[in-house]
């Protein structure tokens, strides 16, 4: 059983960190490319990053916003940002563990990334 746990503990991990990465990938696209860039290629970058982990993360959303860094507020669309104003890529969903009852965990969890970066716009 410890086993198990260890195993479902490091697929959690990975997903995370692919989430996070597949964000930042997202944000970077978004920074250096907002002129001809759109929501929907930004989207889709995201998507190729996750490499295929959508099918653990049921009711997976991807968001494109300007943000406020200082509180984290989502202040519009993320075509107007100006330069060296924030951009962020979310992405949420919910992660489902292959054994939830084995080993007694919750059978889905929320899961929530970010990634924010600075708008190189001309």
């Amino acid at each position: 059983m410890f086993i198990f746990g260890v195993i479902e503990y490091g697929r959690f991990i990975m997903t995370l960190q692919v989430m996070n990465n597949a964000a930042r990938e997202g944000a970077r696209a978004a920074v250096v490319g907002q002129s001809s860039m759109t929501t929907a290629q930004i989207d889709a970058i995201v998507t190729n990053y996750l490499a295929g982990q959508t099918t653990q993360i049921s009711g997976m959303s991807i968001q494109v916003f300007q943000i406020d860094p200082s509180t984290g507020n989502n202040i519009g669309s993320w075509n107007s940002a100006g330069f060296g104003e924030a951009i962020a890529v979310q992405i949420n969903g919910t992660y489902s563990p292959a054994l939830p009852n084995f080993l007694q965990m919750a059978g889905s969890m929320p899961v929530q990334v970010r990634a924010v970066m600075y708008s190189e716009a001309d």
